[in-house]
């Protein structure tokens, strides 16, 4: 379960301080698929980069499976995502040098799990997502839909149990971008993950089961299949 209570995100810019988030309360119930939506600059991202432990609110506190989050050090924050918390970018941000396993594998080299248990999860995972033919190619080989896959693998292959998905689509064709919102709404489906997409696209978000509408920095609408 995650509960956000009154969360706020201050941003210095020169002399002036931007509110990115204001007074921000939300419960995501575990299983859950909603999207975040809302104009350029409504603080979806940023709410999403605090979700993911990317970044830490100015005040307010975050709950994860019953734990306050908020005031760990960077290394316990670090030891959460890497366990829990899957990501999905637009823009992949896959190593452009490394092959498809090889990006992957990269979560499970960092949390230390022994080669061979890697390779078989890697090898698993991108089957999965029909990259197998796909392993040895680097990143400037694979078409966008391709890449947007292998970064669905590795951000799945530590087994989280929330996956959230910034503007998943956003760099993909119509065609692509359908192939890859249908993957990570299967893996919601089958896997009991918790899905947060971020996206502007009112077609893509009104997929989401639940639609949280933010402007200015606040939850403005939320509507959909809300769990008790």
């Amino acid at each position: 379960m995650i509960q956000l209570r009154q969360i706020e995100r201050n941003f210095a810019v020169g002399d002036h301080t931007v509110r990115a988030l204001r007074g921000v309360d939300l419960d995501i119930q575990p299983g859950e698929y909603l999207s975040l939506m809302g104009p350029s600059g409504s603080g979806k991202s940023t709410l999403m980069h605090i979700l993911g432990l990317l970044d830490r609110p100015s005040a307010g506190s975050y709950e994860l499976d019953g734990r306050d989050v908020t005031g760990l050090d960077d290394a316990e924050q670090a030891a959460i995502r890497r366990d829990k918390i899957g990501f999905v970018f637009q823009f992949f941000h896959l190593v452009p040098y490394l092959t498809a396993a090889e990006n992957a594998e990269l979560p499970l080299v960092l949390s230390g799990v022994a080669p061979e248990e890697r390779h078989e999860r890697v090898r698993t995972s991108l089957a999965s997502l029909g990259l197998s033919a796909r392993s040895e190619h680097r990143p400037d080989q694979l078409s966008g839909g391709q890449r947007q896959r292998v970064a669905i693998a590795r951000a799945m292959v530590s087994a989280p149990s929330v996956l959230l998905a910034d503007e998943p689509t956003g760099n993909l064709d119509r065609s692509s971008g359908n192939e890859v919102i249908d993957l990570i709404e299967e893996l919601h489906a089958t896997r009991g993950l918790t899905l947060v997409v971020v996206t502007h696209d009112p077609e893509m978000g009104d997929r989401a089961d639940r639609r949280i509408r933010m402007i200015d920095g606040r939850v403005e609408e939320d509507t959909g299949n809300r769990p008790p």
